[in-house]
């Protein structure tokens, strides 16, 4: 059997943005009419959508809701041709940074939810010498439980690929 190629594997989490924008001047404890978006993000997620909107091979192994957003997430990156095989649908898979802005522009609150990461640790002991063999590089999110990191690391080593390590504030290559 021909094992197809992953190319460029991504490995991290997925955060959705929520933001509030108000119409008019911000009150902090009063009701404010507004418009509310929703947007795809999380260090990963980010970096496999711009491996694939380069018209590269990529390859995506995370956790999702098993929400409609969830699936939404998922058909989006399958929209632009990432390999979504090795993502697991759970409950409580995404992230998500909920922010309220004043009528400045400003931010005025937030809240971050991150989620439990370790299901993605599931997906690398079940696969991850087929998904790390078959890929041409890897990149890793290091935001992750260290457990998850070391994982992937140790199939890189394991499998001669090169590794490149990103986060929120970096990326090392």
């Amino acid at each position: 059997m021909i094992q197809k190629k992953n190319g460029i594997v991504v490995v991290g989490a997925i955060f959705v943005d929520i933001k509030g924008f108000p119409q008019d001047i911000y009150v902090p404890d009063g009701r404010n009419a507004g418009y509310i978006e929703y947007i795809h993000g999380g260090v990963a997620r980010n970096v496999v959508e711009d491996i694939a909107n380069l018209g590269l091979n990529s390859t995506f192994v995370s956790i999702v809701d098993n929400t409609a957003l969830g699936e939404d997430v998922k058909q989006r990156l399958q929209n632009r041709n990432v390999n979504t095989d090795y993502m697991k649908s759970i409950e409580n898979g995404m992230g998500t940074w909920l922010a309220v802005f004043d009528h400045n522009g400003e931010l005025a609150g937030s809240i971050s939810h991150r989620p439990n990461l370790m299901p993605i640790y599931s997906i690398l002991e079940e696969n991850g010498d087929t998904i790390i063999e078959n890929s041409d590089s890897v990149v890793a999110e290091i935001d992750m439980d260290e457990e998850i990191v070391e994982k992937v690391v140790y199939l890189c080593q394991k499998h001669n690929k090169k590794l490149g390590l990103t986060s929120n504030l970096v990326t090392l290559l």
